[in-house]
């Protein structure tokens, strides 16, 4: 870390950190399973646990809005209930990278892990941040439930579950190319010395003590404003890896727009961790969000369709198939 930022600086830093906070939507999985444990429809804490696995896991390479969409799609199909039969799961929206058929496949081959993870949570009900991230990376491990999407799970269970007790001093946010090139526009790290090669790196402990003493025991709060300033142009972002648009930046009075001229990322992250963050809908309420298609349309209204018909497992797969290849 730059020994030029004060501690005058910082505390602008913190400012800018909790203003964004306070103005950023709610995420919309927080909203439905608030709304649902008000209608009392969750069997319990294990329950509870599980559909928050299932959400963080399905929120990647997508919008937490498809993500939740998933989520809602399982949750009909009784996988809070303890069904095991792979037919009644509908196919689901895939993410980037996955057909539709892929992501539904890998989300029933991780269900037993997310419900092993689930009870062992509950049973114990105590936990450091450290050491669910533990659980999910490395002693259950669920296929597809990787750093970022443990560590977003590991947030909600703390925010969303009360009868936990979790300690988040030892939480850390998530480092990918974008929070390293903010990080580094901003002069916490320097590409050219501060290298992020995983947990414990030298980036990554800097990155992380910066969170910590910022706002200690809060850490999340700091991951999303960091990371959607380097977004794409279109989502609302500033940071660009090359030549960054600094006017309307939430940084730009603190920013000393260091490294502008070139990618940090491409000089101090290792090769095969600097993989983009999925795009998440822009804070600002007025910004106009992207049109939905008469033919999305259509295709809403045929699954509906074939949900009012009782249609399943591989048949419904077999028809959302066969529509797709119709109007492709």
């Amino acid at each position: 870390m730059e020994s030029a930022r004060s501690s005058d600086w910082f505390e602008q830093f913190r400012s800018i950190i909790l203003a964004y906070n306070e103005k950023r939507q709610p995420d919309p999985f927080m909203k439905w399973f608030q709304q649902k444990e008000t209608q009392g429809f969750f069997g319990g804490d294990t329950e509870k646990v599980l559909a928050i696995l299932i959400d963080a896991r399905f929120d990647q390479m997508t919008t937490a809005e498809k993500a939740l969409a998933n989520t809602k799609l399982v949750v009909q199909a009784g996988c809070l209930k303890g069904i095991t039969d792979p037919n009644v799961v509908p196919l689901l929206i895939p993410r980037q990278y996955f057909s539709a058929e892929e992501w539904t496949k890998s989300f029933i081959t991780a269900l037993p892990s997310l419900r092993s993870i689930s009870n062992r949570i509950v049973a114990q009900k105590t936990w450091r941040a450290d050491e669910l991230c533990s659980l999910m990376l490395h002693k259950i491990r669920a296929p597809y439930l990787g750093v970022k999407t443990t560590r977003l799970a590991i947030r909600w269970l703390y925010e969303l579950m009360p009868t936990l007790n979790i300690n988040m001093d030892s939480y850390e946010i998530p480092i990918d190319r974008l929070v390293y090139r903010v990080s580094c526009r901003l002069g916490l790290i320097d590409p050219n010395y501060d290298k992020y090669a995983g947990q414990g790196s030298d980036a990554d402990v800097k990155i992380q003590s910066v969170v910590r003493g910022l706002l200690p025991g809060r850490q999340w709060v700091v991951d999303e404003p960091l990371w959607s300033t380097g977004r794409k142009p279109m989502s609302g972002g500033h940071c660009y890896p090359k030549s960054p648009s600094c006017g309307g930046c939430i940084f730009g009075k603190i920013c000393p727009r260091r490294f502008v001229d070139f990618d940090p990322a491409e000089v101090g992250m290792q090769a095969g961790l600097t993989a983009v963050r999925k795009e998440a809908a822009p804070v600002s309420c007025g910004e106009k969000r992207a049109t939905v298609t008469p033919l999305q349309t259509e295709f809403a209204m045929y699954v509906e369709q074939l949900k009012q018909q009782g249609i399943s497992g591989e048949e419904y797969r077999e028809k959302i198939a066969q529509w797709r290849r119709e109007h492709s």
